[in-house]
């Protein structure tokens, strides 16, 4: 939490958003390029980050306010969290009444852009803020707390529904949609044919968002596509559509597929978390981490050497892992798959994932960098690590939202995690 701060990641207190991250570029005095577009899903994943750390700081009962971060209340962090999200649904959102409503956009440049998995991991972190403050002090015996705020639910729901107007018969979505693009016409073809876009990237957060939807309003509408979806990405598993590597995709599907189980109890979609989950054991490193791994080289970011961003994968078994597209959806995954199924064996998996967060952890006198993770990682050398073909992503390379709120936010939950699973009691 100290990065956000120091690294001056979180602008004005959240009342002017988030900043992307660290670029790849370090110029001739030394100084490392900042990333200065304001994103709705890092500015989602970090207010998820600071809202969870106030409930961690409500909650403790050590010595932790001994540490200089922790010298603030909790509340300053619940107000920090509250001005984020302040950004997503009162400036970023489309509020016409036409095609368009609910839309939420990519970033305060890309104004007429929607990727609908960055516009769930901006929705995601305020339903699940809805979540845990519905009648979270009777729940925990926590003090303090806000007790059924519902704020921005019904915004998270006009941001699903512009989703799923353009969301094709299959359940999945295209990639992108650019307004420029978008009429009344348009839309409703994109609604009356499949997308075929099999894609954990692209789709399964985006699902995820449709199921914790459901859960919150009831609207069965959601249920339904993201039930359709999902089934339709397991269809094409192992060999979905895939951007980085095949361990992204399977890291990817443990949360969306942990809350479809969570939404539906049905038997086979409890199987095919436990079978992803068990074959992404084939990836894993001695250290707790998962290697990059893509089965007969079929991740579309693997382009000529300098040609823009690439995989970090060259070969199957290097000892590489990647916190920008892979590890970093596991905290909360395998933390979310405990609370639904009861199972100590995700419990377990995600206190190994945990211990090589906290070994993998950035320590440096540069307050830009420390307490972050970059985006890649040598587990061998357990270093930094970069692929010389990538121009996209350099060592040093650090995303606020995808990677360290992600993460952080993961390690919150599990270190609350005696409180947060009475959520998931029938």
């Amino acid at each position: 939490m100290d990065w956000f701060d120091r690294g001056g990641i979180v602008l004005n207190d959240g009342k002017d958003g988030v900043l992307e991250g660290l670029g790849t570029e370090i110029y001739p005095d030394g100084v490392q390029r900042t990333f200065n577009i304001i994103r709705n899903d890092c500015v989602g994943e970090v207010s998820l980050a600071y809202f969870m750390y106030s409930l961690l700081k409500n909650n403790s009962k050590n010595d932790m306010d001994k540490s200089n971060i922790c010298n603030k209340h909790h509340n300053y962090y619940r107000t920090v969290s509250d001005n984020m999200a302040s950004i997503n649904f009162d400036m970023m959102q489309c509020k016409e009444q036409n095609e368009f409503h609910g839309m939420m956009r990519w970033t305060q440049e890309a104004w007429g852009v929607c990727y609908q998995d960055d516009v769930a991991r901006a929705i995601i972190p305020q339903l699940l803020k809805c979540f845990y403050s519905s009648d979270i002090q009777s729940k925990q015996g926590m003090q303090n707390t806000v007790i059924g705020n519902d704020k921005y639910l019904q915004e998270c729901v006009y941001a699903l529904e512009f989703l799923v107007r353009t969301t094709g018969t299959d359940g999945t979505r295209p990639p992108r949609t650019d307004n420029i693009n978008l009429n009344s016409e348009s839309i409703r073809k994109l609604a009356g044919e499949p997308a075929n876009c099999p894609s954990a990237h692209y789709n399964a957060h985006y699902l995820a968002a449709l199921l914790l939807g459901y859960k919150l309003t009831g609207k069965e509408q959601f249920r339904v596509i993201a039930v359709k979806g999902m089934e339709t990405i397991m269809a094409s598993y192992p060999d979905t559509i895939r951007e980085q590597s095949q361990t992204q995709e399977y890291c990817r599907l443990i949360l969306p597929l942990s809350w479809l189980y969570w939404m539906t109890g049905e038997d086979k979609h409890r199987d095919w978390l436990y079978m992803v989950a068990s074959d992404l054991q084939k990836f894993k490193h001695e250290s707790g981490a998962y290697l990059e791994w893509d089965e007969g080289y079929k991740a579309s970011m693997r382009n000529n050497a300098g040609k823009g961003e690439n995989s970090l994968l060259a070969s199957n078994g290097d000892p590489v892992v990647d916190l920008l597209y892979s590890n970093n959806w596991l905290p909360i995954g395998f933390i979310q798959a405990y609370f639904v199924t009861k199972d100590v064996y995700f419990r377990k998996l995600w206190k190994e994932t945990a211990r090589f967060m906290a070994a993998a952890q950035i320590q440096s006198r540069d307050q830009k960098i420390n307490g972050a993770w970059a985006r890649g990682f040598d587990v061998d050398l357990m270093e930094v690590f970069g692929s010389p073909a990538d121009v996209g992503w350099g060592p040093w390379a650090v995303e606020s939202g995808w990677t360290v709120a992600e993460i952080t936010s993961g390690l919150i939950m599990g270190l609350m995690e005696d409180k947060l699973i009475m959520f998931y009691l029938e």
